[in-house]
């Protein structure tokens, strides 16, 4: 034993093939279990440290509350109609909601293991080249959209490459690839346009699968599986159950009436789809978190992201017909981009990764990437250079400029990883939202059962709004605005946001004049509006002046419930910080407190205006300069 080892020890000391090198890298090499092990609990640490000093903002304070406070008929069946998307996320928060979890530890735990379950299905499960399993994990929809903030698209990006993964094997195991696309339907609206094209593309490739054969062998091929043919009747059955789920209801908010700005064209918005969303999933940051209905980013932004994602789909259009799944690119994505022109916002781009990702995902099962992937054009053209450096340079910088070039490739997916950083150092050190900060205000002075106000929204038919301007044209006077002075809409059911994100942390619902008494926002619109505004307003006007009145200043919301706005003080709550990607957005908290009410909890007399900004500006509170 002791010879052979000494034989070892001298054939590293003293090699005379020129195999040291080798068998030093080997002796030292990192299994790759190991460094996937480090990329996930890296990965684990990073979103669990800035899930703790990250505050929910409304997206996640809506889907709690709906979870928490909703019957299982409305959460399954009533909700999804104004809501968008199927119920299964806010099934799986129900679990902690119903059942007493306190708020932030339900909602993150939820969160963290979806999250968790997308970066080990990436790092573990899946055939992507090494280096790529290294760095998205980090990447800015990965990391932080996706996996600090607490919303569902984790989940659908898992569903999507779990339907990667059994896309190979889809005939042989039908209902493995079925399942994971039910999972991806209940996950997500996108999920269904998504798995429709995929469905389409399966079909098709069993209708036919060579030329030739006629109606006969048509109808031979669907049934030749009758296990295949069972899961595509239950897919179709669960989709069509969950796409009448969604439907919107007719007296829904669709998002679009009172934003002051025109309505894109909807070829504009379909040319975003293909030509800017790939882009600025990774390599651009063009946009702000708009809905793409109003996004107007400038033309040589627009040009540059063009050709980005151009790039994106000739190499992606090129691996997958080296493998025979260029439908599977293409055909999806046409439908889910008719999806996105109808409705999508900046924070759903991710979606687009997932989508790519499950793509190259399917590549992988199929035949790893590797130099047989590079055209022919280019690889003789890299082979001739190796060939020179080796001549001139030698084997050993030959094979390191090789590794230097591989990491050259990568680097571009730094930009995302950066993004991520950037947003996560933005949301440890600043306030994302107002919710810790209304609560902790509120818990800290007992106010949680004195009567908060919130104001509501008020459309005024001057705005540059063309489905605004139509629908109140559309009225011909069947509209209610408590302003006797402007042609305006006061739509009463949509209160502002302030209260409803620190709603989670309370029992009893903060927002007194909430529609129909609910702690969510119920997007229920265009119920009868003239009556029920009339309705709403002379029942606010018929009661006192509340003890606390949460809203932007807005003069009517004063004189239209006959409110003095001088027996209110502002009082500056807090200053949030919002990022995306390497931009932030600042914005400003404040409420109005009666000035009894006020003087009962700071023991001091108020200020002798109503609208003093040095009581804003000296709080101890006051923004951080």
């Amino acid at each position: 034993m002791s010879n052979a080892v000494g034989t070892n020890i001298a054939t590293l000391r003293r090699p005379a093939d020129g195999c040291r090198p080798y068998r030093i890298r080997k002796w030292f090499a990192v299994p790759k279990n190991l460094v996937h092990v480090g990329v996930f609990v890296v990965y684990l640490a990073v979103v669990i440290t800035v899930m703790c000093f990250h505050e929910p903002w409304f997206d996640e304070a809506q889907a709690w509350l709906i979870a928490r406070d909703c019957s299982w008929h409305d959460l399954l069946f009533s909700r999804t109609h104004y809501e968008g998307h199927p119920p299964l996320w806010w099934t799986l928060l129900a679990i902690p909601a119903k059942t007493g979890v306190p708020y932030e530890i339900g909602l993150k735990g939820v969160q963290l293991l979806t999250a968790a379950l997308m970066i080990w299905l990436l790092v573990f499960r899946t055939a992507l080249p090494e280096l790529l399993k290294v760095v998205l994990p980090f990447t800015y929809f990965l990391c932080y959209q996706y996996g600090v903030i607490s919303r569902p698209y984790a989940l659908v990006i898992a569903a999507m490459l779990l339907v990667g993964l059994a896309w190979e094997h889809k005939d042989e195991h039908p209902w493995r690839l079925v399942l994971s696309m039910i999972l991806l339907c209940l996950a997500s609206s996108y999920g269904l346009a998504i798995c429709a094209g995929l469905a389409m593309v399966w079909v098709l490739d069993t209708l036919f699968p060579a030329r030739g054969g006629g109606i006969h062998a048509m109808m031979r091929n669907l049934v030749s599986s009758p296990a295949r043919f069972a899961a595509w009747l239950t897919l179709l059955v669960v989709a069509v159950a969950l796409l009448l789920d969604v439907l919107p209801a007719k007296n829904v908010y669709h998002g679009i009436f009172d934003v002051n700005a025109p309505i894109v064209p909807w070829v504009q918005r379909w040319e975003y789809v293909w030509l800017f969303f790939p882009s600025d999933t990774l390599f651009t940051s063009f946009t702000d978190d708009i809905n793409i209905l109003f996004m107007r980013p400038a033309w040589t932004d627009l040009v540059y992201a063009a050709v980005v994602s151009l790039l994106m789909w000739a190499v992606l259009g090129w691996i997958t017909r080296r493998r025979g799944l260029l439908a599977e690119l293409f055909v999806p994505y046409t439908v889910l981009s008719l999806a996105f022109c109808s409705h999508a916002s900046a924070h759903h781009i991710g979606v687009v990764l997932g989508y790519l990702l499950m793509v190259l995902t399917m590549c992988c099962a199929r035949r790893p990437l590797s130099r047989d992937d590079i055209p022919q054009w280019l690889g003789s053209r890299w082979d001739a250079g190796m060939k020179s450096v080796t001549e001139l340079r030698g084997e050993h910088s030959s094979r390191r400029y090789a590794r230097a070039c591989s990491v050259l490739v990568v680097l571009p997916f730094l930009i995302g990883v950066y993004w991520t950083a950037y947003s996560s150092i933005c949301d440890i050190r600043y306030d994302y939202s107002s919710s810790r900060a209304m609560a902790s205000f509120i818990e800290r002075y007992h106010l949680e059962h004195y009567r908060w106000m919130a104001g509501w929204s008020r459309m005024s038919s001057k705005v540059p709004n063309s489905f605004f301007a139509q629908w109140y044209n559309e009225q011909h006077g069947n509209v209610y605005c408590a302003s006797k002075t402007e042609q305006c809409a006061d739509f009463t059911s949509w209160p502002s946001g302030s209260l409803i994100v620190a709603n989670p942390y309370f029992d009893v619902n903060l927002v007194d004049n909430a529609y129909q008494g609910r702690t969510y926002l119920s997007w229920e619109w265009m119920i009868d509006q003239k009556q029920r505004a009339a309705q709403d307003i002379a029942e606010w006007r018929s009661k006192p002046e509340p003890e606390f009145y949460d809203t932007s200043y807005q003069t009517f919301y004063f004189t239209a419930l006959g409110y003095d706005r001088d027996d209110y003080v502002k009082y500056y709550i807090d200053t949030t910080i919002t990022p995306w990607k390497d931009t932030w957005h600042r914005g400003e908290n404040e409420i109005y407190i009666r000035k009894d009410v006020y003087k009962k909890i700071f023991h001091k007399d108020p200020p002798a205006s109503g609208i003093d900004d040095s009581v804003w500006a000296n709080h101890p509170g006051a923004p951080r300069t």
